[in-house]
C-alpha cells in the first residue's frame, strides 16, 4: 500500500467531482478505456473520485458523450510541487536530497552496539572489527558477519563465542566470554581435574576418571582431585577426559573502610548541555560560547540521530555540565554501617556461583573512620581440567 501511494504521489493525481444523471456510465466508460479511477465516494449531487494527471486529460470524450458536468476539486503529488516550487530550485533539490539519503542510509551500518563484554573493552573491540571492516558508514552488503564473529573469537581467547546481527542501520556484536583463567579443553583430550583454589571438599560428584582425594580432605591450589590416568581390570594404563564436580568450603576475609566525615563533591546547580553535531570528522558546535564552573561534573555522551526510525549518517555529541561544590560531610554509625554492608552485598555478588555459607562481621574505629571486616566462608565448584602432556614414549591412549 506504501508504494502504490509513493508511485500516485510521483505520479501526481487529480481529484474532481462528476455531476449529472449519468455518473454512473461515465465511470463505467472510463473503466472500460483504461482510465484508472481511486478513491471514489459520493457527495450530496454527485461524486468524488482521483486519477492520474495524465489520464485526466483523457475523459473529455467521456464526459460530452454521458453529458456529466465534471471540475476539478484537488491537484496533488510531485508534478504540482514541482511546479509550485519552480522557482525555488535550491529548496527543492535540499528535499530531494534529504529524501535519497533517507532512503539510503538504511543500507549502511551507522551505529555500532557490543554487548556481553566484560574481560575486553569495548574499545578494543570496536578497534578490531574497524580493521576487519567493520565501521561507522560501511555498506552492509560488503560484510560477511560469519567471518567477523570468527575472527573476533580467534584474535581474543577471553571470547568464547560471537555473533554480528545486522538490524536495519545498527551493528549488534553479541560477546559470550569465557570464565578467566578457564582453558580450551576438548572433550577428547585426556586430562586430570585440580582444585582451582584450596580448600575443605565438603562433596564430590565424578564423572570420569580415578579419584585422588575424598570428602574431609583439604586441598591447595593446584593439587590433584581426580586423575585422568586409570588402571583397567587387567592392569593396563590408560587415559581419560577427567571430569567432575568438587565442592569445597574455605574461608575468606574482606574489610570495608567507611569515613565519617570526608570533604564530598555535591551538586550545587543545574545541568547545561553543549551540543555539537558530528558529520564525518567535522564537529560543529550548536551553541554559543560560555564559560564552564572551576567545580562541576562533568558527562559526555554520543547519540545517533533519527528521523522516522531511520539512522542518519551523522550524530549528536552532548557535553553535559553540572555546577558543583566541595563541603565536609558527617554521617552517623548507622549510615556507616548501611553503606558497609552495601559494599559486602556487593563484594559477594562478584563472586558468581559462591554459596555465602557463614558471615560475621565486626568494627574497629580507627580515628574518623570505622574498619568493618567480614569474616566469610564461601563454598564453590573448585573443578578444573588440566591436559595431560602426552610424549612419544606414551604407549597407550584409549578413549573409551
Amino acid at each position: 500500500m506504501l508504494l502504490v501511494r509513493s508511485l500516485r504521489f510521483i505520479r501526481g493525481s487529480v481529484t474532481f467531482e462528476v455531476k449529472g444523471k449519468f455518473a454512473e456510465r461515465f465511470f463505467n466508460l472510463l473503466g472500460r478505456n483504461g482510465i484508472p479511477v481511486f478513491s471514489v465516494s459520493p457527495t450530496k449531487d454527485g461524486f468524488y473520485a482521483t486519477t492520474t494527471v495524465k489520464k485526466y486529460f483523457k475523459i473529455r470524450p467521456f464526459v460530452r458523450k454521458t453529458h456529466v458536468r465534471v471540475h476539478v476539486v484537488k491537484r496533488q503529488g510531485l508534478p504540482f510541487l514541482m511546479k509550485r516550487y519552480s522557482k525555488r530550485i535550491g529548496l527543492l533539490t535540499g528535499v530531494l536530497v534529504f529524501a535519497l539519503v533517507l532512503l539510503l542510509s538504511g543500507e549502511f551500518v551507522w551505529e555500532i552496539r557490543v554487548n556481553g563484554n566484560e574481560l575486553v573493552s569495548e574499545q578494543e573491540i570496536l578497534q578490531s572489527l574497524e580493521e576487519m571492516g567493520l565501521k561507522r558508514g560501511v555498506w552492509k552488503n560488503s560484510l560477511d558477519v560469519q567471518k567477523l564473529a570468527l575472527s573476533l573469537r580467534r584474535e581474543y581467547h577471553e571470547i568464547g563465542w560471537a555473533a554480528v546481527n545486522l538490524i536495519g542501520s545498527v551493528a549488534e556484536i553479541e560477546i559470550g566470554e569465557r570464565d578467566e583463567g578457564d582453558e580450551v579443553v576438548e572433550d577428547s583430550s585426556p586430562c586430570n581435574v585440580v582444585a582451582s583454589r584450596g580448600g575443605q571438599i565438603v562433596s564430590m560428584e565424578v564423572y570420569d576418571g580415578q579419584k585422588a582425594v575424598s570428602k574431609g580432605d583439604t586441598v591447595k591450589q593446584g593439587d590433584l582431585v581426580v586423575s585422568g590416568v586409570v588402571v583397567s581390570s587387567k592392569g593396563k594404563t590408560i587415559l581419560r577426559h577427567a571430569s567432575a564436580k568438587v565442592m569445597a568450603e574455605y574461608p575468606e576475609q574482606y574489610q570495608v573502610t567507611i569515613a565519617l566525615s570526608e570533604e564530598q563533591k555535591l551538586i550545587a546547580g543545574g545541568a547545561k548541555n553543549y551540543r555539537y553535531l558530528n558529520i564525518g570528522s567535522l564537529r560543529l558546535p550548536l551553541f554559543l560560547a560560555g564559560k564552564k564552573p572551576d567545580e562541576c561534573f562533568e558527562r559526555v555522551y554520543t547519540r545517533p540521530i533519527k528521523v522516522f526510525g531511520i539512522m542518519l549518517p551523522f550524530e549528536m555529541t552532548v557535553h553535559q555540565v553540572i555546577p558543583a561544590k566541595t563541603e565536609m560531610v558527617t554521617i552517623s554509625k548507622e549510615k556507616a554501617r548501611e553503606f558497609a554492608e552495601q559494599k559486602f552485598s556487593e563484594y559477594e555478588r562478584q563472586k558468581g556461583d559462591c554459596q555465602v555459607i557463614s558471615r560475621k562481621i565486626s568494627e574497629k574505629a580507627e580515628g574518623d573512620s570505622i574498619i568493618f571486616t567480614a569474616d566469610y566462608v564461601f563454598c564453590e565448584d573448585i573443578a578444573k581440567t588440566e591436559l595431560i602432556l602426552l610424549n612419544s614414549r606414551t604407549e597407550s591412549y584409549d578413549k573409551a
